[in-house]
Parts: C-alpha cells; sequence; structure tokens
C-alpha cells in the first residue's frame, strides 16, 4: 500500500493510500483532515471543506496539480506539503528545504565511494563529501579497530567496572554510578539534554561534512562504538539523511558537544532530519522514507557520537579549502588592476624574493611574473608607459607579494593543522584495545583547530583590505587617471562608487570578526569544565571572513575588468585576457577583453549593479578565474 508523509502547518502525517488512482487534492484533503482531528480546535476550520490549498513537493517545491492521480504524480513514501491559502508562517516553522533549494533540487545520489580508514582524510576529500561527490564505505583495517575497541567496553559491562561516561554519569556526575541496567538510557539521555543549541541549521553540505568527519573519526578504533552502529551512520550519510544541527552552542571544550548530539539525536529517530526526498521532517519518518531503522544507543556509543572537535574542524575544513582558493584567485585579480593602473613589474623580479625567501611571497611573486608583461607574455598596455617617469608603484600593487604571501603562508600553516586534526581521536575516554583499558584525557579540547581558525581569518583578511585600497584607486581619477568611479558621463552616471562602499563595508565588518575569539574562555559543567576554546565562534567567523574576501575581490575584478576598457584598443597579456573572458562568460558577460575574442563598450551608463557582483562572486567561488 502506498504511503505518502504529508506537511500540514509544521506538523508531519504519514497518509496510507489504499488506491493510487486517487488524486493530489484527495490526499491534501485527507491530511487536513487528520490534522484537524489532532487538535482541540480542528486546527481553526469548521471542516474540510472550508480548507483551500495548494499541494507541493518537498523536494524542488515543485507544485503539484489537484487533479492528477498520486501513481503518476508521486512516488511511493513520497514527501508533499499541505500550503493553506491564508496562512501566515509562523517564526518557529521549518521550512521544507534549506536555503539554495534549486541547487538540491538536482541533487544525484553519488555512485563513487571513499574509503575511511581514520588515519588518511584529505581537507579536499572532506569538502567533496560535503558536496554529495561520494558515498563512504570503511576499510577492512578500520572495521577490525573498531570492533576490538568495542570489546573493551563489552568486557567494562560485564565486570561492572567503574569508568566515567560507561558506568558514570558526565561531568559534575562523574561520580554518579549507573546502574547496568540503566546504561542504554544513559545514553540517549546523554544526547538528548545535550541537544541544546541554538540558530540555523547547518546546510546540508556543512552537515555531510560534519556527520562524515565523525564517521572518519569513530573509524581509527578509539571510541568505544560497535561496529553495527556505526555502519548504521554510514547508511544515514550514504542516504544523505542529514539531522537538524544548529550552528550555535557549542564552545569548543569537551568538545563540539551541542552540535554534535543534534546529529546523533536525529540518528536516534528524534528531531528534525533532511534528505533531498524529504526535505525537513520528523527525522523518524525521512529514515523510514530511506528504509533506515534509527539507531539505539548502545553503552558507550552516545557519548561516542558527541564527544569531539568535528565541528571546529569540519567548518574549518572549509574554511581552509575556501581561503586557499581566493587567495590563488587574489593574485590574478591583482595583477588586472596593476595593468589597468599602468604599474611596473620590477617589484617581481626574482633576486628581490630570493634575499627574502619566504615560501608565499617567492611563489605570489613567480604568479604575478607569469601573468604581467614578459617576453614570453607581451603587453600593448605595458608596452604604452614603458618610458614613463614613474619610479615605483603605491604599495597595494608594489607589496602584493609580501602582503599575499603571508596570507598564503597563514593558509598552508592551517591546512597542515586541520589535516592532522581531520585524523585525530578526539574522546574522552579513550579505548585503547591494545592494552584492553580505557583512559581519561583531555583530546576533545579545541583550542588547536580554534587558534588555527583565529589566525587564518587574520591572515586572509588581509587580502581584502589591500584589495579594497586598489579599488580606491581604481575609482580615483586622481591615482587611475580613468574616469572618475570607472563609468562615462559621471555625474549623470555614478559607475562603482557605492560598489566601492560595499568593500569598504565589508572589510571594516570583517576587522571586528578578525578578533580572535580563543583568547576567550567561560567556565562551563560547574566548574569541572574550566577553560574551553571557543572554536565553534572561530570556525564561524572565519568562514564570514572568507566570504567578505571573496566579495570584496569580486568587485575589484568587476573593476579592473570595467577599467581596462577605457584602455582600448591596448591589450593585455594572454593569461590576463583569459581570466577576463572566463568573467564575462561565467558571470553574464559582465565584461569582455582578451587578445582572441571581440570586446564589447565599457559600461557606459548605469545599471543594477547587485547582480553582477553576486556572479563575479560566483566566479571567485567556483574558480573560474584561477
Amino acid at each position: 500500500m502506498p504511503r505518502y508523509t504529508v506537511h500540514v502547518r509544521g506538523e508531519w502525517l504519514a497518509v496510507p493510500c489504499q488506491d493510487a488512482r486517487l488524486t493530489v487534492g484527495w490526499l491534501g484533503r485527507e491530511a487536513v483532515r487528520r490534522y484537524m482531528k489532532n487538535k482541540p480546535d480542528n486546527g481553526g476550520f469548521a471542516s474540510v471543506d472550508d480548507v483551500h490549498f495548494l499541494m507541493r513537493r518537498c523536494k524542488g517545491l515543485g507544485l503539484l496539480d489537484n487533479d492528477d492521480p498520486l501513481e503518476v504524480a508521486l512516488e511511493d513514501n513520497e514527501f508533499v506539503e499541505v500550503v493553506i491559502e491564508g496562512d501566515a508562517m509562523s517564526p518557529d516553522f521549518i521550512p521544507s528545504q534549506p536555503e539554495g533549494v534549486y541547487l538540491y533540487s538536482r541533487y544525484r545520489e553519488p555512485e563513487k565511494y571513499i574509503d575511511l580508514d581514520g588515519d588518511s582524510l584529505t581537507t579536499e576529500d572532506l569538502v567533496n563529501l560535503g558536496k554529495g561527490h561520494y558515498k563512504i564505505k570503511l576499510t577492512p583495517t578500520a572495521e577490525k579497530k573498531v570492533q576490538k575497541s568495542r570489546e573493551v567496553i563489552d568486557s567494562i559491562i560485564k565486570e561492572k567496572t567503574v569508568v566515567y561516561g560507561i558506568t558514570t554519569g558526565f561531568g559534575k556526575f562523574a561520580r554518579t554510578v549507573i546502574p547496568i541496567n540503566k546504561l542504554e538510557e544513559l545514553q540517549l539521555n546523554l544526547v538528548r539534554s545535550h541537544s541544546s543549541g541554538v540558530g540555523k541549521p547547518l546546510i546540508p553540505e556543512r552537515c555531510r561534512m560534519l556527520l562524515a568527519l565523525r564517521i572518519n573519526v569513530l573509524a581509527k578504533g578509539y571510541s568505544g562504538i560497535s561496529l553495527e552502529t556505526l555502519k548504521q551512520v554510514i547508511e544515514a550519510f550514504n542516504a544523505s539523511c542529514l539531522p537538524y544541527v544548529p550552528e550555535k552552542g557549542t564552545v569548543g571544550a569537551s568538545g563540539d558537544l551541542a552540535p554534535l548530539s543534534h546529529l546523533a539525536l536525529g540518528l536516534t529517530g528524534e528531531g528534525k532530519m533532511w534528505s533531498p526526498k524529504s526535505g525537513w521532517a520528523d527525522a523518524k519518518y525521512v529514515l523510514e522514507a530511506h528504509g533506515l531503522k534509527p539507531i539505539v544507543l548502545k553503552p558507550k556509543e552516545g557519548l561516542a557520537l558527541i564527544n569531539g572537535t568535528q565541528m571546529i574542524t569540519s567548518l574549518g575544513c572549509e574554511a581552509v579549502e575556501r581561503a586557499s582558493a581566493i587567495a590563488r584567485q587574489a593574485d590574478i585579480v591583482a595583477a588586472l588592476t596593476l595593468e589597468v593602473l599602468k604599474g611596473t613589474t620590477k617589484a617581481f623580479d626574482t633576486d628581490i624574493h630570493a634575499v627574502r625567501p619566504h615560501p608565499g611571497q617567492i611563489e605570489v611573486a613567480f604568479r604575478f611574473r607569469s601573468l604581467l608583461d614578459s617576453d614570453h607574455h607581451p603587453s600593448e598596455i605595458a608596452e604604452s608607459h614603458r618610458f614613463c617617469d614613474r619610479v615605483q608603484d603605491a604599495y597595494t600593487l608594489r607589496c602584493c607579494p609580501q602582503v599575499h604571501g603571508v596570507a598564503n603562508d597563514t593558509i598552508a600553516f592551517v591546512k597542515k593543522l586541520i589535516t592532522t586534526e581531520l585524523n585525530s581521536a578526539t574522546d574522552n575516554p579513550m579505548v585503547f584495545a591494545s592494552r584492553g583499558e580505557t583512559i581519561s584525557g583531555g583530546n576533545f579540547h579545541g583550542e588547536y583547530p580554534a587558534k588555527a581558525l583565529d589566525f587564518l581569518a587574520i591572515g586572509v583578511h588581509e587580502l581584502a583590505a589591500i584589495s579594497e585600497r586598489r579599488i580606491e584607486r581604481l575609482c580615483n581619477p586622481s591615482l587611475s587617471e580613468l574616469p572618475a568611479f570607472l563609468v562615462a558621463e559621471g555625474g549623470l552616471n555614478s559607475g562603482f562608487m557605492i560598489a566601492h562602499c560595499t568593500a569598504a563595508a565589508l572589510v571594516s565588518e570583517s576587522k571586528a570578526l578578525c578578533h580572535p575569539s580563543s583568547v576567550d574562555s567561560l567556565s562551563t559543567s560547574a566548574a569541572t569544565e574550566d577553560h574551553v576554546s571557543m572554536g565553534g565562534w572561530a570556525a564561524r567567523k572565519a568562514l564570514r571572513v572568507i566570504e567578505h574576501v571573496e566579495q570584496v575581490l569580486a568587485i575589484e575584478l568587476l573593476a579592473a575588468c570595467q577599467g581596462i576598457e577605457f584602455l582600448r584598443p591596448l591589450r593585455t597579456t594572454t593569461p590576463l585576457g583569459k581570466s577576463m573572458t572566463w568573467c564575462a562568460r561565467w558571470s553574464g558577460k559582465v565584461c569582455r577583453h582578451g587578445s582572441d575574442t571581440a570586446s564589447e563598450p565599457p559600461w557606459i551608463k548605469d545599471r543594477f549593479m547587485a547582480p553582477d557582483i553576486e556572479a563575479a562572486h560566483r566566479l571567485l567561488v567556483d574558480q573560474k578565474a584561477s
């Protein structure tokens, strides 16, 4: 018998259907009838016939025709919404889809797998897992480690040994011994009580990364989880069943307890869960729709699922990968600006950087030399001012290798640390099967990734700070020798005037966000957890800073492309021309230039600029300018 899960005013109802020839409208009326039956006041309706509604799929939010037969319009176990006309959205309503639903409506279940062993996960791997490019399976070695670790836990329970978190309470209650017959209840109570986060839920990519990383840590075999339970977690990941995980609530020691508890809660069939098939729904319905059963926690397993730094580290992994991508493209954008402002390439001479041999500085100088005027890639623009009387350029042009370089070295340092953290056991207590014992320690403390991500925000922010100053030079006619704000008929048109203001606002906001969160600590859990890392905020604000960097550089990219149009018919180098062509093709033809493409007239009058900025931002996020 087909069955459908129907969302009505914030409630989910399972509606069986004996005859698939019934219509979509029948399903809506039956769901409303069941909804009214559960309400003391019939939900405010006199009868089902008084309710006017539309029906739509939860996946993709596509509207359904009420006259279509169910067997034609829907699949068995599909999730749909009843949208009642005249309803105002409740402030606590959880929409059926997260932000950017159009991305998830195209989701396709991956066919390829990544083998996890707890020791070899990379930042690139985790980002790809977050994007849904791979499923997960354990290596045979990892499976054996997990089984050996669980044998230690089973022995502890059998022998009635007193061990923290297994046969005792938690935190302040560590000295409270729990009866054997209540050990499973202890674990579920732990997950329920610790699911106390607030704020928006993690978007699917980030929740997928969080879940994948926790699986990787459990695969190391120091957590005491059973292989049966771990495989259930993997099945949920592979089906893209993602629990509702609020982004706020972790202090980063003992690990990321609140977000990881929400992650575990959904796996037990409680709370909310999202999948591309269902949208947001009660976790038990989402699991059932994918043929999965809720996890029943065994002793120690609740603690094994929630104790660790995976929220900080998974967000930090995204941050470091995005930072690396934007740092590479910042060199191209800055080189383009230098070309527009008729700067010199002398400051990038090999010998200058050889005598101050920071790796990042040397790398950036090399990139500038490969992009700008040379015997291999001549520039007509550079040739036009070769014999000018300017001796040297402003710092924002001349010192790019030094400023961009330290950002690159910062990213490299943070990436190394985050990679170590990806493959670290961060539980407490740790289960050492080789010794047949558990040991309490402090690997859950998030100070390492917290400090690293504070450092990342500070280092990468400078890419935006120097970019904003270059935008000022492009827009200021006394510095650029170009039309004011890069537009013809200034006064009638404002050009890039307020786009530069936007860049300035983003840079100013990031200055505040660069204040380190990890210098703060507040004692929690009745002073048993008396020093914490505040790493969750370090990770979230690092991502915000990096997004600002991307947006500021997007504005500079548009401004530089516009500026170079005023230098026509002179051409830039082939590498820079190709980058501009990518910009034109990818961001809606906001600019065109290049040695082998026809060029359109410059931006001669004002137009709605925000879409162009967003398109250029997307270009950089998708790494199309590198």
